[in-house]
C-alpha cells in the first residue's frame, strides 16, 4: 500500500482533484481520504474524450475511475448536500460510488450553515470570504461541546435527532448569534427561529445517512487498498494556522496536520507528499491577494467555469507569483510537521500549463517550466507537469 497527501500550495483551485484522479488511476484499488472542512470544497475532474466534467465536493475526485470515498474523523459531512451530489454522479457516469465514513465524523448541521450565511451577510463589505457553508459553526459547535455524529444519525430515530438539533439550537445557537450579530436581523436568523426547518431537517438527514457506510478504518481495512490519497480541500494559504492572512482563513487545517495525526494513530507511514500549484495565483472569496492581477494581463489564462460568481465569495481573483521564496514559502512551513529521519518523497506537481503556455507567472517575469525546474530542483524529488484537463496516470 502507497500513502499520498495531495495539499494545495496556495489559495485552493490549484488543480488537487486532478492530480487525485490522476493518482487513482495508476492502481486498481484506491481509497481517497477527505480528512479537512465539509461540501464547501470543489474540485473538477473533466474528461475531454468522454465530454463529462464534474465538480467534487464530498465525492472524491477520481471515485467516476473507481476510487472509493472514506470521510475522516476530521472531515465534517453535510449529509442534506450529499444526496443531491450523489444524484449528479448518478445521472452523469451511470453509477453511485462508494463512500464510507468513520463513525465519529461530526456532521455539519442546518443551523451551521444559516448562522454562517447570517452572520456573513451582516457583514457586508467587510465580509472574511466564508462561502456559506457553515465550516465554521459547525467547528466552533463542536468544541462547544455539541456535537452531532454520523453513528448518532445512523443509530437514533428522526425525533430523537430533531430533540438534539433543538438542544443545540437552544444550549448554544441563540446564544452565538446574539454575540455576533447581537439585535440585527436578515432572513438567516428568522429561519434560526423556525422549528420546521430542523424537522425538515432531521427527515432528510437520516434518510441520506444510508448513502455512507460507517466504518471502522484501521491498518488491517486501510492495508485492503493498494493506495490511500489524502485529498486535501482549500490550500495552505487558508490554513486556519496560517495567520498571514487572518482572518480571512478557513476552519480546518489544510496541511499536513491532520494527514499525519490519521496514519500516525494507525502506525502507517507516509510515502509521498504533493504540492500543488497553478503556473499563476488564484483567490476566490475576500481577504488579500499579493501581486493581484486583471486575469487579461496572464497570456492564454481563460474564465475557470468552476469558480463562477456567487453571493458569498464573488469572483475569483487573479494574481502573479511575487518570487521563488515566496512560492516555497507555505511548503517549508508545512513540511516542518514531519520528523527529518521520515523517508518521505517530496513532490511538486504544476497545473495549467496548458493555458500559459509552459510558463509560471511571476510578479517581473514569466518563467518557463524547464528554467523553473532549474531553480527549485533541489526542493523536490520529484516535479510532475500537468499540460491538460484530462487526468493522467501518476504513479
Amino acid at each position: 500500500m502507497k500513502t499520498v497527501a495531495v495539499i494545495g500550495k496556495n489559495f485552493g483551485d490549484e488543480g488537487k482533484g486532478l492530480v487525485t484522479a490522476s493518482l487513482s488511476l495508476s492502481a486498481q484499488n484506491s481509497l481517497i481520504v477527505k480528512h479537512n472542512g465539509g461540501a464547501q470544497a470543489g474540485h473538477t475532474v473533466e474528461n475531454e474524450q468522454t465530454g463529462k466534467r464534474f465538480i467534487h465536493h464530498q465525492i472524491a475526485s477520481g471515485a467516476e475511475y473507481g476510487a472509493v470515498t472514506l470521510l475522516s474523523e476530521t472531515f465534517c459531512p453535510d449529509l442534506y448536500q450529499l444526496k443531491s451530489e450523489i444524484d449528479n454522479f448518478k445521472k452523469l457516469f451511470g453509477f453511485i460510488p462508494k463512500i464510507y465514513s468513520e463513525e465519529n465524523a461530526c456532521i455539519t448541521t442546518i443551523d451551521d450553515v444559516l448562522l454562517n450565511m447570517a452572520v456573513e451577510t451582516l457583514r457586508a463589505d467587510n465580509r472574511h470570504g466564508s462561502c456559506g457553508m457553515g465550516i465554521n459553526e459547525c467547528r466552533n459547535r463542536i468544541n462547544s461541546g455539541y456535537a452531532l455524529t454520523v453513528r448518532d444519525i445512523a443509530n437514533h430515530n428522526t425525533d430523537w435527532i430533531f430533540k438534539k438539533l433543538r438542544t443545540f439550537r437552544h444550549n448554544h445557537t441563540f446564544n452565538r448569534l446574539q454575540a455576533l450579530c447581537g439585535h440585527s436581523a436578515n432572513r438567516y436568523t428568522d429561519l434560526l427561529s423556525d422549528e420546521n426547518v430542523l424537522i425538515n431537517f432531521a427527515e432528510e438527514i437520516k434518510k441520506n445517512v444510508s448513502l455512507i457506510k460507517p466504518v471502522n478504518a484501521d491498518k488491517v481495512w486501510l492495508e485492503s487498498f493498494d493506495k490511500v490519497i489524502f485529498e486535501s480541500g482549500q490550500g495552505l494559504l487558508l490554513d486556519e494556522d496560517y495567520l498571514k492572512y487572518a482572518p480571512h482563513l478557513t476552519t480546518s487545517k489544510t496541511g499536513l496536520t491532520n494527514i499525519v495525526a490519521f496514519l500516525s494513530k494507525r502506525n502507517i507511514p507516509l510515502n509521498e507528499i504533493i504540492y500543488v500549484a497553478r503556473t499563476y495565483v488564484t483567490r476566490h472569496g475576500a481577504g488579500p491577494l499579493p501581486y493581484e492581477c486583471n486575469r487579461n494581463d496572464l497570456t492564454g489564462v481563460g474564465t475557470d467555469f468552476t469558480n463562477e460568481p456567487n453571493e458569498w465569495q464573488g469572483i475569483i481573483r487573479y494574481a502573479k507569483y511575487e518570487s521563488i521564496a515566496s512560492f516555497l514559502e507555505p511548503v517549508n512551513q508545512d513540511i516542518n510537521i514531519i520528523k527529518s529521519n521520515q523517508n518521505i518523497t517530496l513532490s511538486l506537481a504544476i497545473t495549467h500549463l496548458d493555458e500559459t503556455q509552459g510558463k509560471l507567472y511571476f510578479d517581473n517575469q514569466a518563467v518557463d517550466i524547464k528554467n523553473f525546474r532549474d531553480k527549485i530542483s533541489n526542493h523536490f524529488d520529484n516535479i510532475y507537469e500537468l499540460w491538460s484537463k484530462n487526468p493522467c496516470e501518476i504513479q
